[in-house]
This record gives C-alpha cells, sequence and structure tokens, in this order.
C-alpha cells in the first residue's frame, strides 16, 4: 500500500484513524453503562466527537459511562485543535526536536490560513490559548454547576462543557435526555461563558495571535485584511442572527414567548452564536418555526473562521464570494474588500470550496431523503445534512431515529466537513489525475451564460 504524497491525504488519514480507535474504544464493556453499543452507535459517536460535530444518537452523558466520556472528552480535544497541530504543539515542547519539511507542510495544510511565522512558535501559541481559555471556562462553570450537583459531578460537567465549548463541539454531559442547556436557558453564567468560549474557539488561533501581539504590544502594525474580514463578519452574523431570531421566535408559545425579555434576548443570543458550528441549544431546535430553522441553516453552512475548531465554508469564504459577486455587479476588474483588493487565486479557491461545500449538502440532503424521506420532512433533513458539515450538532430530534444508511451518510458529511472540503476533494482527486494532464491548457472558446 502506498503512503499518502499530499498533507490532505495525510491529514485525511489521520482523523479517519483517530475515529475508527475511538469508535473500537467506546465499544469495550467499561465504555457504556449499559447495553454495550454496536459498531455504528460507536463510530457514529467517535466521529461527532472527533470532527467536533455534536449530533448524537444516544444520550452523552447516561449511555456513557465516565470512563466513555473522558474517550469521548479526549477525541474532542484531538478534533478540535487537530491532529496535525497537536503533535506540532507536543514536539514544541521539546527543544532539541526538529520538525521536517513534511511535518511543516501538514503544520500549514492543516491551518487553512496565512501562517507567515514560525510553525513552532506558533503551535506553543496555540498550547497556552487552549490551557488558559478552557482552564478558565472549566473552573467558572464548574463553580456554577455546583449549585446543581454534586462536586465531582458539578468539576466533570464543567471541564467537560469547557472543552466542548471552545472547541466547537457542542456535546454534553448533563445527562438530561438530550435536552442540552435548556434548563440554562436563563442563566446568566451559561449564556456568557459558553458563547464566549464557542467565539473565542472560532474565530480561528491565527486572528487570536494577532489581536494578542496588538494588545501586548506598545509598537503593533495594523490589523491585518485576514483578521479584520472575520471580526466584521463574526460580529454580524452574531448580531444578526440574534436578531432574526428574536423577532421570528418572540412570540412562539414553544420556544421563548412565555420567557422574560432578558431570556428571549439570551435564548436567541445563544443559538446564534451556538449555529456557527458549536451546537448547544438553550431552546427546543424542534419546536422553532421553519423560518428560524433557515436561518440555523444559514448560521451553520457559514460556519466558524479558518485555523479554528469549527467547521463549515468558513466566514471568509462567503466573504470573498459576496465581494466577488458585488465587484461583477458594479462591472469592477478587481475584487475588493474594504481598502484591499482580493488576489485572484484566493477568490477561485473561495468560489470552488463554497460550491463543493453546498454540493456536499446538497447530495447529502437527497441521499437522506431517499433513504428517509417517508418519515421525516425535507428541511429536517436538509437541517440535519447542513448541521453535519458545518460540525455544528444542532438537530430537530431526528439524528436517533434514522436509519443506518442515513446515519453512515452524516459520519461521511462530518469527516468532510472537519478536514475540508477542498482538503477532502484533494486527497480523493488528486492520486486520480496524472500530472501532465494538470499542466495542459486548451484552446478557449465563448459560451452564452446567464
Amino acid at each position: 500500500m502506498l503512503a499518502p504524497k499530499l498533507p490532505s491525504q495525510r491529514i485525511l488519514l489521520s482523523f479517519a484513524a483517530v475515529i475508527l480507535t475511538g469508535a473500537f474504544l467506546l465499544m469495550l464493556p467499561a465504555a457504556s453503562t449499559a447495553d454495550r453499543p454496536g459498531f455504528l452507535t460507536a463510530l457514529f459517536t467517535a466521529t461527532s466527537a472527533t470532527c467536533v460535530t455534536g449530533l448524537v444518537v444516544v444520550d452523552t452523558g447516561s449511555f456513557w459511562s465516565p470512563f466513555g466520556q473522558a474517550i469521548i472528552l479526549f477525541l474532542i480535544q484531538i478534533g478540535g485543535l487537530g491532529y496535525m497541530v497537536i503533535t506540532t504543539t507536543m514536539m514544541s515542547a521539546f527543544r532539541n526536536a526538529r520538525m521536517r519539511v513534511r511535518q511543516t507542510g501538514d503544520f500549514r495544510e492543516s491551518l487553512p490560513a496565512p501562517l507567515t511565522g514560525s510553525p513552532r512558535s506558533f503551535a506553543l501559541f496555540i498550547a497556552r490559548s487552549v490551557i488558559l481559555c478552557e482552564g478558565v471556562g472549566a473552573v467558572v462553570l464548574s463553580v456554577r454547576f455546583m449549585h446543581d450537583m454534586p462536586v465531582r459531578r458539578a468539576v466533570w460537567t464543567g471541564l467537560f462543557t469547557s472543552v466542548s465549548a471552545f472547541c466547537n463541539a457542542g456535546l454534553d454531559v448533563l445527562g438530561n435526555d438530550m435536552r442540552n442547556f435548556i434548563p440554562y436557558v436563563g442563566d446568566v453564567t451559561v449564556n456568557i461563558v459558553v458563547p464566549l468560549l464557542i467565539i473565542t474557539g472560532g474565530l480561528g488561533f491565527i486572528v487570536l495571535d494577532e489581536l494578542f501581539n496588538k494588545f501586548s504590544r506598545i509598537r503593533v502594525r495594523r490589523l491585518s485584511t485576514h483578521t479584520r474580514i472575520v471580526l466584521a463578519t463574526t460580529a454580524i452574523l452574531i448580531v444578526g442572527g440574534t436578531a432574526m431570531l428574536l423577532a421570528l421566535e418572540f412570540r412562539n408559545p414553544e420556544t421563548i414567548a412565555a420567557e422574560s425579555a432578558r431570556t428571549r434576548l439570551f435564548a436567541s443570543l445563544f443559538q446564534s452564536v451556538s449555529a456557527r458550528t458549536a451546537g448547544f441549544n438553550t431552546i427546543s431546535v424542534g419546536a422553532m418555526r421553519p423560518a428560524s430553522l433557515i436561518v440555523l441553516i444559514v448560521l451553520m453552512f457559514i460556519g466558524a473562521s479558518p485555523g479554528g475548531t469549527g467547521g463549515g465554508a468558513k466566514t471568509t469564504t462567503v466573504a470573498v464570494v459576496l465581494a466577488f459577486v458585488w465587484s461583477i455587479l458594479v462591472g469592477s476588474n478587481q475584487t475588493r474588500v474594504g481598502a484591499r483588493g482580493i488576489r485572484e487565486g484566493t477568490v477561485h479557491k473561495a468560489i470552488v470550496i463554497f460550491m463543493l461545500s453546498l454540493l456536499i449538502v446538497l447530495v447529502g440532503t437527497f441521499i437522506l431523503t431517499l433513504l428517509d424521506g417517508g418519515r421525516f420532512s425535507g428541511l429536517a433533513l436538509l437541517f440535519d445534512a447542513t448541521s453535519a458539515f458545518g460540525t455544528v450538532g444542532l438537530s430537530t430530534g431526528i439524528t436517533p431515529a434514522l436509519s443506518a444508511g442515513s446515519k453512515s451518510t452524516l459520519i461521511a458529511i462530518m469527516l468532510a466537513g472537519r478536514v475540508g472540503v477542498l482538503a477532502t476533494m484533494l486527497s480523493l482527486l488528486a492520486p486520480t489525475t496524472a500530472e501532465h494532464e494538470r499542466l495542459i491548457h486548451l484552446a478557449e472558446t465563448d459560451i452564452v451564460v446567464g
């Protein structure tokens, strides 16, 4: 068997190896509290954890034992940071360890954003950021949960929730029959700490590094275009999503109509943030209005930002595509974002990623409809497919009842969404494309479009 040559192939195989290892560990008798799970249940859970998705077919807090939950937490941490990032970070802890050219390439490939500094120093920054954010979040949430449960369980729940939130996983161990954080819909601590962890993990480590340098040094350069796009797009999506969900669900008696004004705002903000690849929920998603579900689908499809712990098409991808469309409409010969023009190659890559992302969601929904369209609505199936691709984990409640074929389809979608559609396609198609075919330039012609 030939060894994978491309970084994208090695990244895809590393995720697959971690998922399979996790699935076999979850099948051990000590991993569950009752009956041993079937292979599909274990594989689905391992994929959801490693791809930091959050879709579940059994309740994480009650079905899995403490040992099983620890395995899931470990998979979340590996999946959230990425196998290549963790490997580089561990190597960076040893001063005499040298990164080979291939390892450096894999590290840069696993962070689809412009990294100009040393991979070693950047990996150490990632490690410090993770320890600080997850540590502080775990302490605050543990103290909060001590009011509702024994100390030992509160500490474990706080730690698990903090890691899951920062890694944008959306899995919880509350053990309340997959109701997630619905009992905490009006809780101040949960509605502040969890969204902050989600946003921080979703911004991307390159953005965090740049912000840290800006606010910790006397002389700093201007924020890069990449960082400004990420911050602006994230703010627009959070505020816009919150406003739309609040307006649509304001009078829905099955969600927030009976809540106070503050709780309504908290719930709308929480769902707007969580839909960007985190997957936690404080209101019943299945009870939301169809228009609200469409808003969530759009947020889930866009997802987080490059180089972070989330999935989706990514904020910068959508921003560049929209800027390209605007440039065509106004007759400009250059795609511009603010006072900067975007390189043509970057524009082409963004369009390809956007179209491949859309294709995966539509094809996935089509397959789900073929298999389970007679039992569930098309909107619910589209919601689950988008949730899987965006590595979100939100669901209208149909996931556990899906057929084996549909669950297998969601597993494939989750893997593609976490690794990245472009990396996945390169891994699958590059070996079948001869080098000389890539270099051929055919005579050009014109066709009528529009």
